[in-house]
């Protein structure tokens, strides 16, 4: 691949359950040091479940309901990235580490780039043995020091209970087009809390 360091190549790995201000600003720091920003959305597969309750086609359109800026919209590729073991199956974190690179480089078609990544550190760096780990700059942006520690976990809290409160805190911290629906998510996610689904993998 001769010419795979003349792009730099963003990819930024989060499931969005829902999408929240915070993904936006890891988001746009991505555009403003890459060329090219590819989103992998995570857990794909997996709905109507206490950790994923959103579909991934539902994810899908709030994220680019949220991305109103057409130049930053041409810079954006959005991918599927199934879970490929239950959540009650502890993976092997180099395995993981592999089956994730490998995705990666075959959307973007070269072996480097740079992975944006919002939870803690300490998941994310077992994860990338030798054989791959040279091809990748990690650009950590821990959760807890963007937002007051925003997290898609506060979210569902204030969808359930919405109180005064929590409309402010929603309001606030979630994109216009997120926001705009959340009476929809608040059923989906009360609907998921009532009878929540098994996990399950891709056949």
């Amino acid at each position: 691949m001769a010419n795979e360091n003349k792009k730099n190549v963003g990819v930024f790995l989060a499931r969005f359950q829902p999408l929240h201000n915070a993904h936006l600003y890891v988001i746009e720091k991505a555009l403003q040091e890459c060329d090219k920003l590819v989103i992998m959305l995570g857990s794909s597969n997996k709905r109507d479940m206490l950790r994923n309750p959103f579909s991934f086609e539902l994810r899908k359109e709030m994220l680019k309901a949220s991305l109103k800026n057409k130049e930053d919209l041409d810079r954006i590729e959005i991918y599927e990235l199934p879970d490929w073991s239950q959540e009650s199956i502890k993976e092997d974190d180099a395995i993981w580490g592999h089956y994730f690179y490998y995705n990666v480089v075959s959307r973007i078609g070269q072996k480097r780039f740079s992975l944006y990544y919002s939870d803690s550190p300490d998941v994310i760096k077992p994860w990338f043995d030798n054989e791959v780990k040279d091809y990748i700059n990690l650009r950590l942006l821990e959760r807890s020091k963007i937002m007051n520690g925003l997290s898609s976990t506060k979210i569902r809290n204030a969808l359930l209970n919405l109180t005064p409160e929590d409309k402010q805190y929603l309001k606030q911290y979630l994109p216009p087009a997120v926001y705009n629906n959340v009476g929809e998510l608040r059923k989906l996610w009360i609907k998921t809390i009532e009878n929540p689904q098994s996990d399950f993998s891709m056949e």
